[in-house]
C-alpha cells in the first residue's frame, strides 16, 4: 500500500461491481487500479465511467500484471467464490460479494486461504451497515437485549426461469441468492449462536425450491422467524425487531418505524451514511489501520456461521413434494 492511498481492484463490472465503484472513486484514500470482467461491454464501461487505467478479462490475468492492495469480488453469485479464492491464496485483502460459495464447505475453503495466506476476508452482507437497522437496533438493545426477530424476503422465481443468469444447480439453491440477506442479519443481531432450526421447504409451483419457512432458536433465548418465498408477485424484504415492550417494523431497508408503549416515530437516519458506502469505507479502514475484519461486519468465519444457518433450513426440503 502507497504512504496515501489503497490501491484497489474490482472483479466484475455488472450492476453490483458498479455499485461498489462508484463510492470507491470518491474515497480519497482510493486508487482504483483495474477492473476485471469477461464481458467486454461491462468492462469497457467501467473504464470509461472511472477512468480506470488497466482492465483484464480474467482474475489470473489481473493478479499477476498488477500488485493490488485490496480486491472486491462482484462477479455473478455462484462465481464468487472461485474468484475470492484466487486473491485470498495470493495474499490479497478481499471484499466479495454474497454468497461466499454455495455451501459452507466452499466458505470454509475460502477462510483457510486467507488464514493460510495472511489475507483479510469480508463478505459484502451490507444490511450488517444498513442505517434503518442499525437505527432501531440501537433503540431496543438500549431498553435490553433483542427477544424475537422476524426476517422475509420474497422475489418471484420467473425471473430466473425467463434468463440464464444462474446456472441449473444454483437455481434450486436461490437461497443463497438475495434471501441470504435477511438470514444473516438476523442471525447477527439474536447475537447468540444457532442453537435449533425448524424449517419446512417445498417446490411450489416450479421444479426448484420456492417456499422456505424457518423457526430457529438461538442459545440466548433469542426466537427468529426466517421467509423466503419465491412464488412472490415481486420483491419485498422486511424485518421486525421485538425487545423488553419496544418494537421496530421496518419495511425494506429504506423506511422504519420505532414502537414503546403508545408512542411510534418514524426512525432517523438522516446522520448515517448508505450501507454499501458505510460497508466499503469499513473495508477500506480496516485495510488502512491494519485491523482485523471484526462486527459489525461479516468475517469469513461469521459467513461459515450464516452459511450453515442456510444449510440447515434447506435441510427441511420435502424431497417428495410434487407441487
Amino acid at each position: 500500500m502507497g504512504a496515501n492511498r489503497v490501491r484497489v481492484a474490482v472483479i466484475g463490472c455488472g450492476s453490483r461491481g458498479i455499485s461498489h465503484l462508484r463510492p470507491l472513486s470518491e474515497f480519497a484514500d482510493v486508487e482504483i487500479i483495474a477492473v476485471c470482467d469477461p464481458v467486454e461491454v461491462s468492462l469497457q464501461r467501467a473504464v470509461d465511467e472511472f477512468g480506470i487505467p488497466e482492465s483484464f478479462a480474467g482474475v489470473d490475468e489481473l493478479l499477476s500484471a498488477t500488485q493490488p492492495d485490496a480486491v472486491i469480488v462482484a462477479t455473478p453469485a455462484h462465481l464468487n467464490a472461485e474468484a475470492a479464492l484466487a486473491c485470498l491464496e495470493a495474499g490479497v485483502d478481499t471484499l466479495l460479494e454474497k454468497p461466499p460459495g454455495l455451501s459452507s464447505v466452499e466458505t470454509r475453503k475460502l477462510r483457510d486461504a486467507a488464514v493460510d495466506s495472511g489475507a483479510r476476508g469480508m463478505v459484502a452482507w451490507n444490511r450488517r451497515f444498513n442505517p434503518y437497522i442499525l437505527a432501531a437496533r440501537r433503540r431496543i438493545e438500549a431498553r435490553g437485549p433483542i427477544h424475537q426477530l422476524v426476517g422475509e424476503f420474497h422475489k418471484s422465481m420467473t425471473i430466473f426461469e425467463d434468463n440464464n443468469r444462474f446456472p441449473e444447480h444454483f437455481r434450486d439453491r436461490l437461497l443463497f441468492e438475495t434471501p441470504i440477506h435477511a438470514i444473516d442479519i438476523v442471525r447477527a443481531m439474536a447475537g447468540g449462536e444457532v442453537a435449533e432450526v425448524h424449517s419446512v421447504v417445498r417446490r411450489v409451483a416450479s421444479k426448484y425450491r420456492t417456499v422456505h419457512a424457518a423457526l430457529v432458536r438461538f442459545d440466548n433465548g433469542c426466537v427468529a422467524q426466517l421467509t423466503a418465498a419465491y412464488t412472490s408477485g415481486g420483491r419485498l424484504e422486511r424485518y421486525e425487531i421485538h425487545g423488553e415492550y419496544v418494537s421496530a417494523y421496518l419495511e425494506g431497508v429504506n423506511s422504519g418505524v420505532f414502537e414503546e408503549g403508545r408512542t411510534q416515530e418514524t426512525l432517523d437516519v438522516s446522520a448515517m451514511p448508505d450501507s454499501t458506502i458505510a460497508e466499503d469505507r469499513f473495508f477500506i479502514d480496516c485495510i488502512r489501520q491494519n485491523k482485523p475484519i471484526d462486527l459489525p461486519a461479516a468475517s469469513l468465519d461469521e459467513a461459515i456461521k450464516t452459511m450453515a444457518l442456510c444449510e440447515a433450513i434447506l435441510d427441511g426440503t420435502d424431497e417428495e413434494d410434487g407441487s
